[in-house]
């Protein structure tokens, strides 16, 4: 029986049967596991900044809607601005730039504790709605108002 040459060469220590370095099929895996995890850290950042921005335009909204009704709530009942109907549109120009529209309607509304049938409030309902006019991109309030 002759004995085997490649049991006879001597080895490094440390290192098993046949192996001396990172192989190829390594080096192209860990590439792809790096570009995927780079990708997804993009598309990651690219979202949250779009969200950033859908927010700034909701927060924007909301401010204007809250602003609107306030200064309905400084002006006397018989004001043309609370003549019961629709107003607006209006532009929400903010930093010089249009980012929304706000309309408001008034409406008769009988309040239920004085009686059914008599009207004696008003309801303010102010719509601010911006980017395509969607249902979730509008923001909406409503407040009673004293008819006279």
């Amino acid at each position: 029986m002759t004995p085997r040459s490649d049991l006879m060469t001597p080895r490094s220590p440390g290192l098993l049967h046949g192996e001396r370095g990172v192989g190829l099929m390594e080096v192209i895996v860990a590439t792809v596991v790096a570009t995927l995890a780079i990708l997804a850290l993009a598309y990651s950042f690219g979202t949250g900044r779009g969200l950033i921005n859908r927010f700034e335009v909701a927060r924007m909204a909301l401010a204007a809607a809250q602003s609107r009704m306030e200064w309905l709530a400084t002006q006397p009942t018989y004001a043309p601005e609370l003549a019961i109907g629709s107003h607006g549109p209006k532009a929400v120009v903010v930093d010089g730039r249009n980012v929304a529209q706000e309309t408001w309607n008034v409406a008769a509304y009988d309040d239920p504790v004085n009686g059914a049938g008599q009207q004696d409030m008003k309801r303010v309902t102010v719509i601010v709605s911006w980017g395509q006019g969607g249902p979730n991109e509008r923001v909406q309030l409503t407040r009673l108002f004293p008819l006279y």
